[in-house]
């Protein structure tokens, strides 16, 4: 939502798929929610795996929806433990870089469904995307004290962002499950050899066997929301808790 309205902004009405609060890996939405999304006629995708449960239910209220890949055109990560049976890194979002083409594919879709808006398109899209570059900027300064450090997460959610700003993102979660007592062990060990203190997660994967992890081990827990709305500004306090937490554990001479 918070693209487009930054591109064509109260130009379109808008739904978005998930609720605040629902969690992407247990997705299913209801046959209401799918009355509430059958006059849907572009989807702006993002290559999500709630997307492949999604879409084709929302083709079969709405034969003549369009579909958008935002990812199109992005350089891509593999996918790291995601278990969800894909190849690539879906949370492509949260690399600044990447949104400014995702911005520009999604300005483009935009257009083809309302092609009088094409000059409002163009010149939000130059705005925006110059905007993004600076966002770039500040985030590289506020994540320097984190290059060639780890941070450990339950979900891996940062990969895009690790891979910007030269960090490592290690992950609790195994496949998209809770981890198994070995792969628990060797995450454990990597915390205390680099004396990390704080553990991210996000509010939809948080759990309580994270907690009492981190309670045994004397581990912060830090929230940190991926799907916020204000995309600028949620960047930037995630860097900025990112920063900061990794700022204080062991340098370690590693390539992310």
């Amino acid at each position: 939502a918070w693209l487009v309205e930054r591109l064509a902004g109260e130009a379109f009405a808008l739904e978005v798929a998930l609720a605040p609060g629902e969690s992407p890996a247990t997705y299913d939405p209801t046959p209401r929610r799918l009355a509430e999304l059958s006059a849907t006629r572009l989807y702006l995708s993002v290559g999500v795996p709630l997307e492949r449960i999604l879409i084709p239910r929302l083709r079969d209220g709405c034969r003549d929806l369009i579909v958008a890949d935002l990812s199109a055109g992005v350089e891509l990560l593999a996918g790291d433990d995601h278990g969800h049976g894909h190849e690539c890194d879906p949370h492509v979002w949260l690399s600044p870089r990447r949104m400014r083409v995702m911005a520009a594919t999604a300005a483009a879709a935009l257009g083809d469904l309302r092609p009088e808006l094409a000059g409002t398109l163009a010149t939000n899209l130059a705005r925006l995307q110059a905007e993004l570059d600076v966002l770039d900027g500040a985030v590289a300064e506020l994540l320097a004290p984190a290059a060639g450090r780890t941070m450990v997460v339950f979900h891996p959610a940062f990969g895009y962002l690790a891979h910007d700003y030269g960090f490592v993102q290690k992950a609790i979660e195994k496949d998209g499950l809770p981890p198994s007592p070995r792969h628990l062990a060797a995450v454990l060990a990597e915390i205390r050899d680099q004396r990390i203190n704080t553990v991210f997660v996000q509010p939809q994967s948080a759990s309580a066997q994270l907690q009492a992890v981190a309670a045994a081990e004397g581990l912060a827990v830090a929230v940190l929301d991926p799907l916020a709305y204000d995309y600028a500004d949620n960047l930037l306090r995630m860097a900025a808790r990112i920063g900061a937490a990794l700022s204080t554990s062991t340098a370690k001479d590693v390539s992310p």
